[in-house]
């Protein structure tokens, strides 16, 4: 139990820096003020902050888990399972997808 308690303490941090910097460069992309930095800051930020907040989730969820006496084993392989297919799929997307067919980057532009 205590594992899990550390791995959530130290994911929030994670999840709440690496949020904020996502964040912040988005603002300033969108805002005009060094659209190549803040783009690629965006851009660099998102994957380790959508795995933080995984992390977090998952962490927090068996924590309160066993907290209330219910310890379901098969959720641990479904978690590594659904984040190795998450974290994959977003590597992919970000990979293969050419930077102007984004279609989040194609509205952001053409504001």
């Amino acid at each position: 139990m205590e594992l899990y308690d550390q791995i959530r303490k130290i994911a929030f941090v994670f999840f709440v820096v690496l949020g904020l910097g996502h964040f912040l460069a988005g603002l300033f992309f969108v805002n005009g003020y060094s659209p190549e930095l803040s783009l690629t800051t965006n851009r660099v930020l998102f994957i380790p902050f959508v795995i933080s907040a995984y992390t977090f989730g998952f962490a927090h969820l068996k924590y309160r888990l066993i907290e209330y006496g219910a310890n379901p084993h098969w959720l641990t392989p479904a978690a590594i399972s659904l984040g190795t297919v998450i974290f994959l799929t977003l590597l992919i997307v970000e990979i293969f997808i050419p930077d102007g067919a984004h279609p989040l980057l194609s509205t952001m532009t053409s504001l």
